[in-house]
């Protein structure tokens, strides 16, 4: 394999391939993590909102409908959707039972 060391940053990646830069990337990478947090969520909310059944790292099975509980046992990296796990959280401890992240 060669490396084109003139092409900078784009002889290194793959062809295809996006780089973002400063704020607008930023917020795009959030963006996007925070619409991945709501596909995940997506079907347990509303009237007929699904039951998920949720693996921890402890690998302890919980059978659940409320996104504050499936968020919780994520194991998240992503410091805008980290921020909306302590949401979900926070909201949980405030209001109790059925909060749904809403």
């Amino acid at each position: 394999m060669s490396l084109n060391a003139a092409a900078g940053l784009s002889g290194m990646l793959k062809a295809g391939h996006t780089h973002q830069e400063g704020v607008d990337g930023a917020t795009l990478r959030n963006i996007e993590a925070a619409k991945s947090l709501s596909t995940i969520v997506r079907t347990s909310m509303g009237p007929n909102g699904m039951n998920k059944l949720v693996v921890n790292h402890l690998e302890k099975m919980i059978v659940t409908s409320d996104c504050a509980t499936i968020v919780k046992e994520l194991e998240i990296e992503h410091p805008a959707a980290k921020m909306l796990q302590l949401a979900a959280e926070m909201q949980d401890q405030e209001c109790g039972d059925a909060t749904n992240l809403t």
